[in-house]
């Protein structure tokens, strides 16, 4: 008997609580909502105020991320051409998978609807975020993005010599976000 709770103690010692998410220590620059199974972030009424109470996002529960949970995960680089029209130049994008961002707050295989700071919102579904690895955007050309440019975040796909999808994709490519919902 006490070898066995030896063996249970040593397991639950040894062994990191893989669907624990931290909670943020810095500012929260990404939250995720709805269907998520992991959370740091309390519950959001109607009238919470700040930006989300504007944008009228509430939920039952959040995954907050700050920038060193973000820049904590695995770390990828897209550069594609962004701007302005007419005056676009090449951006090198870098930040974790949407993926694992969506794993972390127990959001795999559901879809995603990133919400910028002025309520724009575009739709992910799982399988573009599965085949089509796009980034969750926390620097661009090396340097944090901050708001009033592209930040605090942006979703950015690898680029794509299908005009469809890519088409498609430029509408979900949502920049200024602080907000997924997931359904």
């Amino acid at each position: 008997m006490h070898r066995a709770l030896s063996f249970a103690l040593l397991l639950s010692t040894a062994l990191p609580a893989l669907a624990d998410l931290p909670q943020p220590k810095g500012h929260v620059l990404l939250t995720l909502g709805g269907k998520v199974s992991e959370t740091n972030l309390p519950a959001r009424g109607e009238n919470d105020g700040g930006l989300l109470g504007y944008l009228e996002v509430t939920h039952d529960g959040a995954a907050g991320f700050d920038a060193a949970m973000l820049d904590g995960l695995e770390q990828f680089e897209i550069t594609i051409p962004y701007g302005p029209p007419g005056n676009e130049r090449d951006y090198r994008f870098s930040g974790p998978l949407l993926a694992d961002v969506m794993t972390l707050a127990g959001a795999e295989g559901k879809t995603a609807f990133p919400m910028a700071l002025d309520g724009y919102q575009a739709e992910i579904e799982w399988d573009s975020i599965a085949t089509h690895k796009p980034i969750v955007a926390t620097h661009a050309d090396g340097a944090p993005m901050g708001i009033g440019g592209y930040g605090p975040t942006m979703i950015v796909f690898p680029p794509t010599k299908n005009a469809d999808q890519s088409a498609k994709q430029a509408a979900q490519q949502v920049w200024a976000i602080a907000y997924i919902a997931v359904e």
